[in-house]
């Protein structure tokens, strides 16, 4: 099982995403796959997350892809990536990798609600628990 997740901007969404989803379900995904459109943050979250296994004494096997913007680009990268079983995070995605995921079943999506976007920038622990949910739907 494959942990999928998108880097856009800010790293605190896929990593806050990814930090709930091993406290809350109590699992650390064996693969991290990190979908990203460029800039300097994506070494920044690959270490975030080492962090966070190391913390928890596992190993984090993290695979960077470089993807593009187009949504034709998006959906033929996905296919070529996802598989049944999958865990997707949409938390920072883009509109283009939601579309992506459409015609793709048997995968879990994930999304980290925060109600009150002034904690956007804090990490998980730090923001106010009744504030954040953890949403999971299986296609």
């Amino acid at each position: 099982m494959k942990y999928i997740t998108f880097l856009s901007r800010e790293v605190w969404p896929p990593f806050n995403s990814l930090y709930a989803y091993t406290r809350i379900r109590g699992k650390f995904p064996g693969e991290i796959v990190i979908l990203h459109s460029g800039g300097g943050e994506i070494e920044r979250l690959e270490r975030m997350i080492e962090i966070l296994y190391r913390a928890n004494n596992r190993e984090a096997k993290i695979r960077k892809i470089r993807i593009g913007d187009e949504i034709g680009n998006m959906m033929e990268k996905l296919k070529t990536i996802v598989e049944e079983g999958d865990i997707v995070d949409i938390t920072g995605a883009r509109k283009s990798m939601i579309i992506g995921l459409m015609d793709i079943r048997g995968i879990k999506i994930i999304y980290l609600l925060l109600r009150d976007m002034r904690f956007s920038s804090y990490p998980f622990p730090m923001r106010p628990l009744s504030l954040q949910s953890l949403m999971e739907v299986e296609r």
